[in-house]
């Protein structure tokens, strides 16, 4: 049962980036689209992480759900798109940005 909520909640979880992120097909809205959803399913996660789930909830909601929401692939993909397009300081500090904003917007979440 645990495997179809998985299954179901990481559904979701991807139409709901694909919304996000490709709200009008322009890069520049993608990349906030990406930075947007990965920093909102961080502090998702840290709220998570921090409750009182059981853990059926947590392989659920966490790994399905906000894994399929939040996206590595997409984030490094975009990375080098920016850093062949000759603009390696903006593909840094998107880079760095997404990273501290991610493990900030957790930690957030976990402290709530």
């Amino acid at each position: 049962m645990v495997v179809l909520g998985v299954t179901a909640a990481a559904a979701v979880g991807a139409i709901l980036r694909a919304l996000i992120t490709n709200l009008d097909g322009d890069f520049r809205q993608q990349l906030d689209g990406t930075l947007f959803v990965n920093i909102g399913g961080s502090f998702l996660l840290g709220l998570l992480a921090s409750s009182d789930a059981s853990t059926n909830t947590l392989a659920i909601i966490g790994v399905g759900g906000l894994g399929a929401l939040t996206t590595f692939s997409t984030y490094i993909s975009q990375i080098e798109c920016i850093n062949r397009e000759g603009k390696t300081s903006d593909a840094v500090l998107y880079c760095i940005a997404s990273l501290i904003l991610g493990i900030g917007a957790a930690y957030l979440g976990w402290v709530l």
